[in-house]
């Protein structure tokens, strides 16, 4: 069996991954069967079943995680819109920043709703650039 790699898998929609994902779980299945019955099964092929299957659920965790953000930072932007400019000023620094990070007050006071609206929608647009990735076979 030749290797998949996750850059081909991303490719296919995500029914494709179901199905291939189905179809793994089955061989995977049959072959501890033959090997209950006595046939020998190679060691190597149910390592290999094993990890495609994990990169299946990768890629589809993946892909779930990107429209969960998109939908969490769609809520968060109305809410954001009008916290203090204090606030403001920090979520944008931390999203022009290299590797954004918000940074954790010392004195823990009291933020508005709004602020803390801002917040969650800076960090939910860091966690949404590391997951960039042009991916086709979820617009298909």
């Amino acid at each position: 069996m030749a290797k998949v790699k996750a850059k081909d898998l991303r490719e296919k929609t995500d029914q494709e991954l179901l199905d291939q994902l189905a179809v793994e779980k089955k061989r995977l299945f049959d072959a501890t069967v033959r090997g209950a019955s006595g046939e020998a099964i190679k060691p190597h092929e149910k390592r290999e079943g094993k990890r495609l299957m994990a990169r299946i659920r990768t890629v589809l965790r993946e892909r779930a995680l990107r429209r969960e953000l998109g939908v969490r930072a769609a809520a968060l932007e109305p809410k954001a819109g009008d916290c203090s400019p204090a606030v403001a000023r920090l979520a944008k620094r931390a999203a022009d920043a290299r590797r954004p990070r918000l940074p954790r007050s010392r004195r823990p006071r009291e933020l508005s709703a709004a602020d803390r609206a801002a917040l969650r929608l800076a960090e939910t647009r860091r966690v949404m650039q590391g997951l960039q990735r042009t991916d086709p076979g979820e617009t298909k």
